[in-house]
């Protein structure tokens, strides 16, 4: 995007969309629907790089499932640390949860030791249904 007013306004509503769903991940679609229903649309491509920006920054998360699935993106609050933890994603309403418990260091540690198998906690995530959706 370019620095006049049209794209500072779109960069604005794009990062204030991404904070208020920040316990779910969002679509690239999502947020162009998002900014459809604010009278305020551009292109999908200054979506993706204006995303791939905050990635690079760290500001959000980049999620792909499989190859050919759609990424999908959530906002990470300061002094998070997502990349040194495992993450769950409800796979009926895209909510994540951080899984920063001691007990998941010690999954970490029987899995190497006892598997030989170095893990690593980058952008990790498990998908499931979460207690809600599984009502």
């Amino acid at each position: 995007m370019t620095n006049s007013g049209y794209a500072t306004a779109s960069r604005k509503k794009i990062l204030d969309f991404l904070k208020e769903n920040k316990n779910r991940t969002l679509t690239v679609l999502d947020i162009d629907a998002y900014l459809k229903e604010c009278d305020n649309e551009v292109n999908l491509t200054t979506i993706y790089r204006y995303l791939d920006k905050l990635e690079k920054e760290g500001t959000v998360m980049k999620y792909v499932a499989k190859k050919g699935s759609q990424a999908t993106y959530q906002f990470v609050e300061s002094g998070h640390h997502c990349e040194e933890h495992l993450h769950l994603q409800c796979v009926k309403c895209g909510r994540i949860i951080h899984l920063e418990c001691n007990f998941m260091q010690e999954i970490l540690e029987h899995v190497e030791k006892e598997h030989g198998f170095v893990m690593q906690c980058k952008n990790s995530i498990v998908y499931g249904t979460c207690r809600e959706c599984a009502k």
